[in-house]
């Protein structure tokens, strides 16, 4: 059985304009009325999708409020936007994680995770296995950390960016720039979100979610960091390389 999923007919996908903005190479935007019907420009639309080619089996899109944060993200399978495959995020209007949750080819697929307010505490999760319910859940019943999507063993070793915590920070501190859009939408003040991701048993960064939005340009910013950090050393169990959630405030002071 299909999971009801919050996304946009296709053909809304297709009749839309394409968008001017800062992109790369592997990235499309189109631009949305207030109805979500097409917009001609990214000056008159209310909302615009960021879509993401990061692999041929793997089309992240992203939906926006023209000035604010995030709306919503869906992983698809193929380029016609047609198959729901990977992690799917709700927000609401502030931009706090209302609910994410892993589909598998139309399937709800491991774990679904529902929020309450501005907490980065799900309220309750739902384990799933190829579209069948295993078992639900609240944050007080569950003993086990399952966040991310995955069912962590406790490690015996964490994982490690290059030498240890004063790398990463360093890292951190390098590469987070203040984009010039967000500057000039939001002002001065600090803005703070909470990034959570898995590094692989490769020590590779994946599945890089936010539990709160700021704007398009400081997402982006984010999910770079991320995504394009070097490999870090992967977390042990009884010797053996294991798959590892961190999750990281990061902070964006504009004077």
């Amino acid at each position: 059985m299909k999971p009801t999923l919050k996304c946009l007919p296709l053909v809304l996908l297709l009749c839309t304009t394409q968008i001017s903005l800062a992109q790369k190479s592997n990235e499309s935007f189109y631009a949305f009325n207030a109805d979500w019907s097409a917009a001609s420009s990214i000056d008159e639309c209310t909302y615009f999708m960021q879509e993401i080619k990061k692999s041929d089996t793997e089309y992240v899109c992203r939906y926006y409020q023209k000035l604010g944060p995030m709306i919503k993200q869906e992983v698809y399978k193929d380029a016609a936007l047609s198959i729901p495959n990977g992690l799917f995020c709700w927000y609401n209007k502030k931009g706090k994680m209302d609910s994410c949750g892993w589909v598998a080819n139309f399937k709800k697929d491991r774990y679904w995770y529902y929020f309450l307010g501005d907490s980065t505490k799900y309220t309750y999760y739902e384990k799933y296995d190829n579209g069948k319910l295993l078992k639900k859940e609240t944050f007080q019943q569950a003993v086990s950390d399952t966040t991310g999507g995955h069912e962590i063993a406790v490690t015996q070793k964490e994982a490690v960016f290059k030498k240890g915590a004063n790398d990463w920070t360093n890292y951190i501190s390098k590469n987070l720039k203040v984009p010039d859009r967000f500057t000039s939408i939001v002002g001065r003040g600090k803005y703070t979100v909470t990034v959570c991701f898995t590094i692989s048993t490769e020590g590779k960064t994946q599945d890089v979610y936010l539990f709160n939005s700021l704007e398009w340009s400081a997402d982006a910013v984010i999910f770079d960091l991320i995504e394009q950090s070097p490999h870090w050393q992967p977390a042990l169990q009884n010797g053996e390389p294991v798959k590892y959630v961190q999750k990281q405030n990061l902070v964006m002071v504009i004077n």
